[in-house]
């Protein structure tokens, strides 16, 4: 049984089983409002592809006969993609409706090697410490609207991971300042929408407003290294800070290292 003893997530599980029921694949990768399926499978191929190939060769990693931990995989648009190059995949997401549709394109797919669960949306709890060889998330983070879950999905990661393993996810690097009443005034660079028809694919960014499950909250480099070093993770390095999409990534360290 799911707990929702946190009322943010309890509101986020609840929104996206029903996003997931109006247009799974459009709010999941909000590019186009109509997906084919074949189209929208192809783009997770093309998102690991060009996001997490070239960083697996640049470290050094084989993914053959690793397993990873993909957090928030939806239905499965990037999951499948991952089980053509690791041995197992882990995926876990907030939403039963999703987790469904997931497991329904897994079978009709016949891909055996990737095991769907839902998750409390706070924690890691099905997976076993140092069990994963690597774990990843995407469009995922950003739109928790709690600092202290997101901080503590990356202990969760750190706990999961084997020593040497690897992590790499994406968070909002927006900038923020807290203000009175619960609101909140955070800027940045933002990916376009419909001026990409112009060539334009970024733009200065600046909202006001109290924190929703769509628009999460932005978190800093700073709280994230806190978390990273409490976490056990080391050699970390970030891109695309002040962006919509800031990466971070790192390794677990053996128990012997500071």
């Amino acid at each position: 049984m799911i707990s929702n003893s946190n009322p943010r997530i309890a509101a986020l599980r609840t929104e996206w089983d029903a996003l997931s029921q109006e247009n799974a694949f459009h709010y999941i990768k909000s590019i186009k409002l109509n997906w084919r399926e074949d189209e929208f499978l192809q783009s997770g191929e093309d998102d690991v592809a060009n996001l997490v190939d070239p960083f697996l060769r640049r470290v050094g990693c084989n993914p053959k006969g690793m397993t990873m931990l993909e957090i928030g995989c939806g239905v499965g648009r990037m999951s499948f993609a991952f089980a053509k190059r690791f041995a197992k995949v882990e995926a876990a997401d907030i939403s039963s409706e999703m987790i469904a549709r997931a497991r329904d394109n897994q079978q009709k797919l016949e891909i055996p090697n990737v095991q769907f669960q839902v998750v409390s949306g706070q924690d890691l709890g099905q997976y076993p410490d140092k069990s994963l060889d690597f774990c990843f998330s995407y469009i995922v983070f950003q739109h928790i609207p709690d600092i202290s879950v997101i901080l503590n999905y990356v202990l969760e990661i750190g706990r999961v991971l084997k020593e040497g393993g690897i992590a790499l996810f994406q968070v909002n690097g927006f900038y923020r300042i807290k203000l009175p009443r619960g609101y909140f005034l955070y800027w940045g660079i933002c990916d376009t929408g419909r001026l990409r028809k112009w060539n334009v694919e970024s733009r200065p960014c600046l909202r006001f407003g109290k924190l929703n499950s769509w628009d999460g909250v932005p978190i800093s480099v700073g709280e994230l290294t806190a978390a990273c070093r409490a976490a056990g993770l080391g050699g970390l390095q970030f891109s695309g800070v002040g962006t919509q999409y800031m990466w971070l990534s790192g390794k677990k360290l053996s128990a012997s290292k500071p």
